[in-house]
């Protein structure tokens, strides 16, 4: 069993489980470091850190930006941020009111389609987090009244690929921040930032990801996510590879939402920590990390002294 998860998502953006909840699940497990990545929110970070410490389970303060780099919508992941960082948490209050408007089209766009929705049933199945697909995806299927319409549908990640992803009718572009912006938010707010899952974001072309990584690294980027479980055993080859040949950091994560379905792809379920090594040794991931935060904050209290 793996015992690193640096990729979770929480009831405060479109996991199942609250951030208290998925710390005693780690503990359960025998993991020993985790982070919660919401997507851009830090709201459960706190929670879990101290659901942490009573536990036993090591919380790095994470999120999960999405931001926009050539012509690919890409998920950057920020650990160790200072979640009371007021840029920060200014740009994370923007970011969630873009989210709300796109969802508002979407629930337009599909009425037009003739489903029965409302932007309150969404609001209502995200139950006070952030607003995202899956909640659109559930509540067309918590409506009887849309079976007829969701071409056999039964499952959240059936409905985002029928209805929610670019090329669909009913779905709708959100203007993501520059990859080099989010980046810089991170780090401004003391953390490190991560590729997350590079090769299923851009699927079956290493020699795009590597330009991409390229552009990546002259942003400044720290590291990618090395582990994850939709790899196969090439991708984590030629990721753990890329690593080395370019002096980065890497992750290790499930991306964790709720409990696996059989008809998920695993990124939308799994378990904790379900993620394949394939051999490679991950003990270094955690010291490394925190050795980059502490190197980033340092130099931000260095910064700060000399021009005060």
């Amino acid at each position: 069993m793996n015992k690193i998860d640096l990729q979770i998502q929480s009831s405060a953006s479109d996991g199942k489980y609250s951030p208290k909840e998925l710390v005693r699940m780690a503990h359960g497990l025998g993991l020993e470091t985790i982070a919660i990545t919401d997507h851009d929110t830090v709201e459960g970070v706190y929670d879990a850190v101290t659901e942490g410490r009573a536990e036993g389970v090591k919380v790095l303060p994470g999120i999960e930006m999405s931001c926009h780099i050539m012509e690919h919508e890409i998920h950057i992941l920020g650990f160790g941020l200072d979640i009371r960082n007021e840029v920060l948490l200014k740009n994370l209050k923007e970011f969630q009111e873009a989210r709300l408007k796109k969802t508002e089209k979407i629930v337009d766009k599909l009425k037009e389609a003739g489903f029965d929705i409302e932007f309150e049933d969404v609001r209502k199945e995200a139950a006070g987090g952030t607003v995202a697909r899956p909640h659109i995806a559930l509540a067309l299927l918590h409506n009887p009244k849309n079976a007829h319409l969701l071409r056999g549908c039964t499952t959240p990640h059936d409905v985002i690929e029928e209805f929610l992803v670019s090329g669909k009718p009913t779905y709708v572009e959100r203007k993501n921040i520059e990859a080099k912006e989010a980046i810089g938010l991170i780090h401004g707010a003391g953390g490190v930032a991560v590729w997350s899952h590079p090769t299923v974001s851009i699927r079956d072309d290493y020699k795009k990801t590597e330009e991409v990584l390229k552009a990546f690294i002259s942003y400044d980027i720290d590291g990618l996510e090395a582990f994850h479980p939709d790899y196969s055993e090439d991708d984590c080859e030629f990721l753990n590879n890329l690593a080395g040949r370019y002096g980065l950091l890497r992750s290790a994560g499930s991306d964790y939402h709720r409990e696996h379905e059989p008809e998920e792809v695993s990124r939308e379920g799994g378990s904790l920590a379900s993620y394949q090594t394939y051999g490679f040794d991950i003990s270094d991931i955690v010291p490394k990390l925190e050795a980059a935060i502490m190197n980033r904050q340092l130099k931000m209290e260095m910064n700060h002294n000399t021009t005060s």
